[in-house]
């Protein structure tokens, strides 16, 4: 019996789905994780994890431009990527909270 997984993804989001199966995606996705092994954003908790994952630190909504540009990317672990940055993405603010108790982001509704 096959049980396939049900795509949650928008149309436009499954049009773009496609650059992920590229080999000049794959070439430099493990460029990326060659280049830092580490989840960048464990590490600014002071934490040592296995970075399985690259996200694309702006969003690129089908531009390749963005898809490709090795500045916009970040290596992660899956726990960081498929939690936090998903939400923010979804959200379009961080729930980051700084060693104040408040907030980082300003796009927080609490720092409108």
């Amino acid at each position: 019996m096959s049980t396939k997984r049900r795509d949650y993804r928008s149309a436009d989001a499954a049009a773009y789905r496609k650059l992920y199966k590229t080999a000049r995606w794959r070439a430099l996705r493990r460029s990326q994780l060659n280049k830092q092994p580490l989840c960048q954003r464990c590490a600014r908790r002071g934490q040592t994890t296995a970075a399985t994952v690259v996200n694309h630190k702006q969003p690129h909504k089908g531009s390749e431009a963005l898809f490709y540009s090795a500045e916009n990317l970040e290596s992660t672990c899956k726990p960081c990527h498929d939690g936090p940055i998903q939400r923010q993405e979804r959200r379009g603010f961080s729930g980051e909270i700084g060693e104040d108790g408040w907030p980082v982001d300003p796009n927080h509704p609490i720092n409108r």
